[in-house]
């Protein structure tokens, strides 16, 4: 089962509905206070969990072989911001992730993500991607560097849709 993270959102909503249209088992984290009803339409399994809040993500995580996170605090504001989301909720994700004996991680991050950047969402994101590669999972690592789109969807979806291990891409990829 692929796990998505950022489901409600358009390039995790894309993810998830190609993914269901492929007839692959998708289980869609949503904060419970958005609305995942069109994707549970298709066939997504529902689990309400917040990436802030450590202990809510282990059910969400359970039983899943792929988590792909598009999740981000770009458009939010208040408690959502790139410190409880970029770098501690994507950290709390991770955790749960190598606990749960997940297999492969797909991380949608930035181009310019850095842990020392001035940039509060940049080193947020760059925390993350730190994190991720010190955690032992099986990574892909997607840094755009503009808004993303079909093609965007297309290399994630490719990632989890083959056997083969996916692609290290952006900045320091081998």
């Amino acid at each position: 089962m692929i796990l998505v993270v950022g489901a409600t959102g358009s390039l995790g909503g894309s993810i998830a509905r190609r993914l269901l249209q492929e007839g692959k088992s998708v289980r869609l984290l949503v904060r419970p206070q958005s609305d995942a009803k069109p994707l549970v339409n298709l066939g997504g399994e529902f689990v309400a969990a917040d990436l802030k809040d450590r202990a809510s993500l282990d059910p969400a995580v359970h039983g899943i072989e792929t988590v792909i996170t598009t999740a981000n605090s770009a458009i939010r504001g208040g408690a959502d911001n790139p410190e409880t989301v970029e770098h501690q909720g994507n950290q709390h994700l991770i955790d749960a992730a190598a606990a749960a004996g997940v297999r492969q991680f797909i991380f949608v991050s930035a181009l310019g993500a850095d842990p020392a950047s001035p940039i509060p969402f940049l080193a947020g994101k760059g925390k993350a991607e730190q994190h991720l590669r010190a955690s032992g999972l099986r990574l892909a690592l997607r840094e755009p560097n503009r808004v993303v789109g079909v093609g965007q969807c297309l290399f994630v979806w490719q990632a989890t849709a083959h056997a083969a291990p996916p692609p290290r891409v952006g900045p320091g990829a081998p």
